[in-house]
């Protein structure tokens, strides 16, 4: 670049009055003079000629900070051109507001003779972008040993800077996974894996966190953990949730129930949270200043969602924070499926070792009256002693070993049943059935458990016929049967049957100590009851073996109860279930 104007003029002019006063000759030396000023001249330009081709940012202050040289590079690097710089303060046109005061303040030091000085600053750019420059400062000192000019020369290093702030940022995130990763790992308690999760988020992304997950019958959102640094927070959280539970379809969490995918709300507003969330959660998200939601998937379901809640006046949760929350959602996703399983397993066995105390003394108790039966009658099997007994005596032995052997039987059998219907080994001989008859074989099977528990079984039915398998539905009437005398507290048993709405019904009712509502679900379970195995027998499979059956026939089985009000099961058949037979021939139609 050429010699700026006023210098290039300075310099003509100064050549002028050589050149005049040579041809006057009052200056002999004129010509030499005038040799060593172009020269001067010259290396000038070769200067400046560098300082513009150089790669480097080169600016020269003056002492009052005003641009007194810029070079293209800074030209390129800023967009800024030369005449519009030259002559300005650079810090009212280059510097952020916020870096003004602390460069204002080091420029006077380097006035002062601190040098070297070296330093990073930011370069707000035509567009208004911000670059990070690192300079090197150097000074130009006048005759009196005065600092008369700076020289500052500067780098680029934005991208730089930027692509080792990722680097360290990814280093972070890795390691975070990683160690998340390892803490979800170590816990297999399903409680304790929930309120880990929700902590190493709030410390990895922070600030608030929530799980939440999808009831049984998916309905509603349950608030399984919640975490925030400030107690305060976390117990107002868990105060507006219980108090307003959500359903999965309800507020802005639906999308993410149903899409599968994170949603960042960098700035929440109350207008989001007035037209798009629960309302009732006001007093909470007023403090919340964004808002991040990532999915919980389980094998390509989403079982809940993962929500993070930044305080006011944090900064914005950014797409790195989304991405990383997406990760240790993954993560935490199927952590929670392990501890599940294993809660799962541990129950099992639990129920597991229940169910063989339970059995073996089931199948003890049938075994010990059977074998004194035995005995017995071994004691009177000589010709002279069975003569001199009472017919009844033997009868009544006879009975007792017959009635042991059949509960036997009936025990094995429900555990055979049981074996099937988990093996889905469960075949039904279909056939023309009717139900009242059917009915008729359960009451007498249970005559002898009524009679003992003192309650008195009526029935009442009009005729109704289907095609079901005959035992199955005898062996569901007997179940029923069973269970109500068992817990009908020796009061009347009733049982009806009929139609209704074009399918069969069966009602079994007693009068009994009834079932609590928040069990009447896990009765149809295996091995659950309602009641201590202490104080009613029984393997816990009859209700079970019931509900199978008569899903396998295509109907449904429900249970009307409350604690002190005895119970009502009542089962639904269709007259023709489509139950493939053997052939692969269909159920033919019911002959009315």
């Amino acid at each position: 670049m050429p010699p700026t104007p006023d210098r290039r003029r300075l310099l003509e002019r100064l050549g002028a009055l050589l050149d005049d006063a040579a041809r006057r000759g009052s200056l002999p030396e004129a010509a030499t003079l005038r040799d060593g000023l172009r020269t001067l001249a010259e290396d000038q330009a070769v200067a400046e000629a560098v300082a513009d081709s150089a790669g480097t940012l080169v600016v020269v202050l003056d002492r009052e900070g005003r641009v007194v040289r810029w070079n293209r590079t800074c030209t390129r690097v800023t967009g800024w051109r030369a005449g519009e710089i030259v002559g300005r303060p650079f810090w009212d046109v280059l510097l952020l507001p916020e870096e003004r005061d602390g460069i204002r303040k080091a420029f006077s030091r380097m006035l002062a003779r601190d040098f070297p000085n070296q330093q990073e600053v930011h370069w707000r750019t035509r567009d208004g972008e911000a670059r990070l420059i690192a300079w090197s400062n150097a000074a130009l000192f006048d005759a009196a040993g005065e600092v008369d000019r700076i020289v500052s020369t500067g780098i680029d290093v934005t991208d730089r800077t930027r692509a080792e702030t990722a680097l360290r940022r990814q280093a972070r995130r890795l390691e975070a996974l990683a160690e998340a990763s390892r803490v979800f790992a170590a816990g297999l308690d399903y409680k304790t894996t929930l309120d880990t999760v929700a902590r190493r988020l709030s410390e990895l992304i922070g600030d608030g966190a929530l799980i939440r997950v999808v009831s049984e019958d998916g309905e509603w959102l349950v608030p399984v953990a919640v975490y925030h640094p400030s107690p305060e927070r976390a117990a107002l959280r868990r105060r507006v949730l219980l108090a307003s539970p959500q359903r999965t379809g309800e507020g802005i969490t639906a999308g993410v129930l149903a899409s599968g995918k994170p949603l960042r709300i960098p700035h929440l507003t109350r207008e989001i949270i007035r037209n798009e969330m629960k309302p009732e959660y006001l007093p909470y998200l007023e403090g919340v200043s964004s808002l991040l939601i990532a999915p919980l998937e389980q094998r390509r379901t989403v079982v809940g969602h993962l929500t993070l809640m930044r305080d006011a006046g944090g900064a914005p949760y950014t797409s790195e924070d989304e991405a990383l929350l997406e990760d240790l959602a993954h993560r935490a996703a199927q952590a929670l499926e392990n501890a599940r399983l294993y809660g799962e397993a541990q129950a099992a066995v639990a129920a597991r070792d229940e169910f063989l105390s339970i059995a073996s003394h089931e199948l003890r108790t049938p075994l010990t009256a059977l074998r004194l039966a035995l005995e017995n009658m071994r004691r009177v099997a000589s010709r002279e002693a069975l003569e001199s007994l009472p017919a009844a005596y033997v009868e009544r032995v006879l009975a007792t070993a017959e009635r042991q052997g059949q509960r036997l039987e009936k025990l094995v059998a429900a555990l055979l049943d049981v074996s099937r219907i988990h093996m889905g080994r469960l075949e039904l001989e279909i056939e023309d059935v009717d139900l009242g008859h059917a009915v008729s074989e359960a009451v007498a099977q249970v005559e002898d458990e009524a009679a003992q528990a003192g309650s008195q079984v009526t029935v009442q039915g009009e005729p109704v016929r289907g095609r079901w398998d005959r035992l199955r539905i005898s062996q569901v009437a007997t179940n029923l049967l069973s269970n109500a005398v068992k817990y009908g507290a020796g009061k009347p048993v009733e049982v009806s049957f009929g139609t209704r709405d074009g399918r069969a019904y069966l009602r079994v009712r007693d009068q009994g100590i009834g079932i609590d509502p928040a069990d009447q679900r896990q009765i149809f379970e295996r091995f659950e009851r309602a009641v201590s195995s202490r104080n009613y027998g029984g393997l816990g499979l009859g209700l079970y073996i019931v509900k199978r059956i008569v899903e396998a026939h295509g109907g449904a089985v429900r249970v009307e109860s409350a604690p002190g009000e005895g119970a009502a099961f009542e089962v639904t058949l269709p007259l023709r279930p489509a139950v493939p037979l053997p052939g692969g021939e269909a159920a033919p139609p019911v002959q009315h």
